[in-house]
């Protein structure tokens, strides 16, 4: 008897180990690394820099930008009273959204993608990396125009290797591969999945 509950222990994580995610929790997880990879660079482009929980950006020397993204059982539900500090008041004058506009240019975008999912706390915990590429020449102060200039930025390569678990996602959901953050004309911000495997399983495009 000890025998065979012993083997069907050893089944039981095996299968669990391996269990391919339902397509919620693919959807969830996806949403969970974008929208967190949106406020952080939101948020780094704020000035001053906000501090997102659970999350670090590292620097290289004499550069400006970070080219990584570290999170540490960062909950995404716990961004949202971080930006909702910088959102406009009912009095605000045009020049002070104007001013406000200024120190943070993304950070309506980065509320709007935060509020349309409705991330609470526990929901979804990142633990995990990802590395940026803004593209040869870019800096911040560029990178500020842009924003400030057209609402958006140019392309920006993401390459993941996060898992994501919490409240929405009923197992643990990892996904590495690359993102593609961009912006048209109007300012409205697409992400687009170059190539991905979720539990080490690809490909998912």
């Amino acid at each position: 008897m000890k025998r065979t509950i012993t083997v069907m222990m050893i089944l039981f994580l095996c299968f669990g180990a391996f269990a391919k995610p339902s397509a919620n929790d693919v959807t969830v997880a996806l949403a969970a690394i974008t929208d967190s990879t949106i406020a952080s660079i939101a948020g780094f482009l704020n000035n001053p820099p906000l501090e997102l929980p659970g999350l670090s950006l590292m620097f290289r020397e004499r550069e400006s930008l970070p080219y990584a993204l570290i999170f540490r059982d960062s909950d995404l539900g716990s961004y949202l009273p971080v930006f909702e500090k910088t959102r406009a008041k009912s009095d605000e004058s045009f020049f002070a959204s104007l001013m406000r506009a200024a120190k943070g240019p993304l950070n309506d975008i980065a509320l709007q993608y935060l509020t349309v999912h409705a991330w609470e706390d526990g929901h979804a915990l990142l633990n995990g990396a990802a590395v940026t590429s803004f593209g040869e020449g870019v800096t911040l102060s560029s990178l500020m125009g842009s924003a400030l200039m057209n609402g958006g930025m140019r392309a920006i390569a993401v390459a993941v290797d996060v898992r994501v678990s919490g409240r929405r996602v009923s197992e643990p959901v990892s996904v590495k591969g690359v993102f593609i953050i961009k912006s048209d004309a109007q300012g409205y911000f697409e992400i687009e999945p170059v190539e991905l495997t979720i539990n080490g399983e690809a490909p998912y495009v």
